[in-house]
């Protein structure tokens, strides 16, 4: 069939970002016939990935801001009381990897990181920072089935139709940027300093700065009818990075593109391209080169591996045609639908796939669900997994149903890094080790933690 597959489809898209919120998008995978055909097929999950981001940006309410900005954060799940206070929401902007190790709740669910681990610096110096969100179907349920109630959640139990969880990444937006194509915020970020032990972290006085940000990437991850595995769809600003050319070796010393992108310099070889500045195995190591402008060396360009995640022809082929109607529909929200002028803007960014399994197939403990999963196999986003971007890697390499301790039998909900996180620490566990340098440039009076930058969790959706 065409794709999108429903008369007008594209037309009444813009009605998903009205407020008050219409209800979020579930019932596209639905089993149903239409016309003789039963659906869902790939072009229905496609499109569904295109309601959820639609609704999840739509721009308004009282401080007019996209929707998934004013949900609820991880921070509120953690007891910080300023976060879950009424009125606007700070975005809680968190660089991935930059934790402190003797912070209360240091493992994953605290940590807005992305899989893999390593930072990623733009083309002006400036690191990337992300947040996580929540819809109150899935902070609720985080918040009853989590910490002390983890142990008393049967093995199939699976989050409710409707859940949905937004992780996003924001570039901070330099002098002379054109912003006119990304949907941008006034937020504050935590000032960075060097860490005694190589490499740079985050000033544990938190101190911040104001800046202003550009949303960059979005996951989009929500249970839909039949779906309980959740649905994963990823979207880019249109200009993030270049694709990497169809043959072309990730090793290679030829250039991937000879245009700029915002995350790549023009006709930069693919071997000096996704690499994690860590120290490790002969990389280099972040550092600050101004503290007061706050930048860092070295910069990372960038290239998507997969352009559509890896689908095969026909999936790609749904995809671009979901995009471009999705994209020209977008595109004329400022002047066919008044008042909401400001919806256009999400014309300037793309479904990069969506990921999801056999409907109903979710089970505890399932160590195979990489190879189970339909659509886009090997789907990332080239900010958020920058350096996850291979074969055999999709979403479900990290959000699986595999037992973690101290449950021995694996559970559903295993598949929320937010669940994991709130899990109390076994009786006697060790706690994170820190490092202990030779010679610290911070004075003896006032300690610092040691940050991790190479062994964080996977990522925290």
């Amino acid at each position: 069939m065409p794709c999108p597959n429903r008369m007008g489809w594209a037309e009444g898209l813009i009605s998903n970002a009205a407020y008050p919120a219409p209800a979020f998008p579930v019932n596209d995978t639905a089993i149903k016939t239409v016309k003789g055909v039963s659906h869902p097929n790939d072009c229905d999950f496609h499109e569904w990935s295109w309601e959820a981001f639609v609704w999840a940006t739509g721009i308004g309410g009282p401080d007019g801001r996209a929707r998934f900005t004013t949900l609820h954060n991880a921070d509120e799940l953690f007891g910080n009381k300023i976060a879950a206070a009424k009125g606007p929401k700070p975005l809680n902007l968190k660089p991935r990897d930059l934790k402190p190790t003797s912070a209360p709740q240091a493992r994953s669910g605290d940590e807005a990181a992305q899989a893999g681990g390593g930072l990623i610096v733009d083309q002006n110096g400036q690191i990337v920072w992300y947040s996580t969100h929540m819809n109150d179907a899935y902070f609720n349920f985080v918040k009853a089935n989590s910490g002390a109630n983890y142990a008393k959640v049967l093995p199939k139990k699976s989050f409710p139709v409707g859940a949905a969880v937004f992780k996003a990444s924001w570039k901070v937006v330099g002098p002379g940027d054109d912003t006119t194509k990304f949907y941008t915020e006034d937020s504050v970020v935590p000032m960075l300093i060097p860490n005694p032990c190589g490499g740079i972290m985050v000033d544990p006085s938190g101190a911040t700065r104001p800046a202003k940000v550009a949303l960059i990437g979005l996951h989009v991850v929500g249970v839909t009818v039949n779906h309980p595995e959740f649905l994963w769809a990823t979207f880019e600003q249109n200009n993030n990075a270049p694709d990497l050319p169809a043959g072309m070796d990730p090793t290679s010393p030829i250039p991937v593109s000879n245009q700029a992108f915002t995350f790549y310099a023009a006709n930069t070889p693919a071997n000096k391209c996704n690499i994690k500045a860590d120290g490790n195995d002969g990389r280099p190591q972040l550092q600050i080169t101004d503290p007061g402008k706050q930048t860092v060396a070295p910069i990372t360009n960038i290239f998507r591996t997969y352009a559509t995640g890896d689908a095969c022809p026909a999936r790609t082929q749904d995809i671009n045609a979901v995009n471009t109607a999705s994209q020209q529909a977008l595109a004329q929200a400022s002047t066919a639908r008044p008042p909401n002028p400001k919806e256009a803007i999400w014309a300037n960014y793309k479904l990069i796939g969506t990921l999801w399994l056999n409907a109903n197939t979710l089970q505890p403990n399932d160590k195979n669900m990489v190879a189970e999963g339909i659509g886009s196999v090997n789907l990332a986003n080239s900010t958020l997994e920058t350096f996850f971007q291979r074969s055999s890697m999709s979403c479900f390499a990290c959000h699986n149903t595999i037992a973690q301790p101290p449950d021995t039998k694996g559970k559903n909900i295993n598949i929320s890094h937010l669940i994991l996180g709130l899990i109390p620490p076994a009786p006697g566990a060790s706690p994170t080790p820190t490092c202990t340098p030779a010679a610290s440039p911070v004075p003896a009076a006032s300690p610092t933690p040691a940050l991790s930058a190479t062994a964080s969790p996977p990522a925290t959706n």
